[in-house]
């Protein structure tokens, strides 16, 4: 096979500051751009909230103690990073028996709905724009769905930023999770902590992710009840515009959705920019684009074109769900971060969280040898099919460095298919949650502008 290793991609952050590391960066030269409502005010509002299960009044009270040590010290770490101040409102807190009771899950909901309602009588219009509720609850797995995390997305959606915080976070060293939620914090009222310093190639990429919600009936057989699809639309600078999320009962409609919405955001961008032609790059995860679905993605090609927009494109599937590992005799058979193999002109490996090497100074991932993507192109409209690939590897390697979701470099796939992954799962978990409680999640929203599911 044939390997290389790409350059670490740097970051443009504010004052024209350029770096790898996203807290260096931030501390340097400050987010790359600061919402309008926010550097008008100089402040954010936060509303903090404790959902806990009704124990000693000793054990609350470490509890309460630990939240309010942490709220304080976010203060300094969010001025120190984005230059604004939070302001910290009443302290709310919301006592249920057990977090994992549907009962009790039921009743949570309804407490923090009528929180929600006196929040949005007494803040009006201010309220999305400039008020974030901090929740702190206790650690749940992802995987377990009936939890205060879930139900308070399902409770606050799109409609307002909130950022949940458990007490794992509270018992670890405070450094890293306050850094985290700052950046949460930022993100969610649609700041731009950083871009790509060199833009890439593709002006309109698109994460597309699907998943399917079965249920059973009795003991007959699990049965489809809904196809979920999601897209995340991303400039070539690495910031996510768009997301968007479509529940639908048929296979068909949802490929039909999906390549409506990549036709959206290729017109978005010519519109934008005046221009008559477009670079388009799809990102696929999970299973492998249907034949159905390439064909649907085609005629959607052909209708731009039919519209005087000229459309050039890849389509990649990215996947990490392999078991082979890139090993370099350079860093004594550990892998640097960029290392790529190509195994065939429409097939390569990438691992984007090997060793990062900057002059002498060398740092290593938290874990063990790194896992590798594998990066296959299924469809371009170019000749140099193997270029594609190379542009494409490329392509995913620096949109695995574009994570908001945390200051530290430890997330192994590209922003494309992890968000719109994501995205398509948290709708599902809202779906399970509706069936359970009865409760209306994502009542008519479908596009969401700001990344409110991180």
């Amino acid at each position: 096979m044939n390997c290389d290793i790409f350059k670490v991609p740097k970051k443009l952050f504010g004052n024209n500051i350029i770096d790898i590391f996203p807290t260096h960066g931030l501390k340097n030269g400050g987010a790359y751009a600061i919402p309008e409502q926010i550097k008008r005010k100089g402040e954010i509002q936060i509303l903090p909230t404790t959902v806990y299960p009704k124990v000693s009044d000793e054990e609350h009270q470490q509890f309460r103690n630990q939240c309010i040590e942490f709220a304080d010290k976010l203060g300094d770490v969010f001025k120190k990073y984005f230059g604004v101040s939070l302001n910290f409102n009443e302290w709310e807190e919301v006592f249920v028996n057990n977090v994992f009771s549907i009962e009790d899950l039921a009743t949570l909901n309804k407490k923090l709905s009528k929180k929600l309602g006196e929040w949005r009588d007494r803040y009006g219009d201010d309220l999305r724009d400039r008020y974030v509720i901090l929740l702190f609850a206790k650690y749940t797995p992802e995987y377990q769905k009936l939890t205060p995390y879930y139900l308070s997305k399902c409770v606050f959606s799109n409609e307002i930023p909130s950022q949940v915080v458990t007490e794992r976070a509270l018992e670890k060293k405070f450094e890293l999770p306050l850094a985290n939620v700052s950046l949460g914090i930022f993100a969610k009222l649609g700041g731009i902590p950083w871009v790509l310093s060199s833009p890439l190639p593709s002006n309109v990429i698109v994460g597309v992710g699907r998943t399917i919600v079965r249920h059973r009936v009795d003991t007959k057989a699990e049965q489809v009840e809904s196809y979920i699809g999601s897209v995340a639309l991303i400039t070539s600078e690495g910031v996510v515009s768009k997301t968007r999320a479509k529940v639908v009962s048929e296979k068909e409609e949802l490929i039909s959705w999906i390549s409506r919405n990549i036709e959206k955001g290729v017109e978005s961008f010519v519109l934008s920019k005046g221009e008559k032609e477009a670079s388009l790059s799809v990102h696929y995860s999970g299973k492998k684009p249907s034949k159905e679905e390439l064909e649907a993605l085609k005629r959607t090609i052909e209708e731009l074109k039919s519209k005087g927009i000229k459309v050039s494109y890849k389509i990649l599937h990215v996947t990490s769900d392999i078991n082979l590992r890139l090993l370099c005799e350079k860093y004594n058979y550990y892998p640097r971060s960029g290392l790529y193999c190509i195994a065939s002109e429409r097939e390569a490996y990438l691992t984007p969280l090997g060793a990062i090497k900057i002059g002498k100074y060398k740092r290593y991932p938290f874990t063990g040898i790194p896992r590798t993507l594998k990066v296959t192109l299924i469809e371009t409209s170019e000749n140099s099919i193997l270029d594609e690939l190379k542009m494409g590897l490329r392509e995913v390697y620096d949109l695995t460095h574009m994570h908001i979701a945390g200051t530290q470099i430890n997330t192994n796939e590209p922003i494309t298919t992890k968000y719109s992954r994501e995205l398509a799962y948290l709708v599902s978990s809202l779906l399970y949650l509706k069936r359970r409680l009865g409760l209306e999640c994502l009542k008519s929203h479908d596009v969401y502008e700001r990344p409110w599911f991180l």
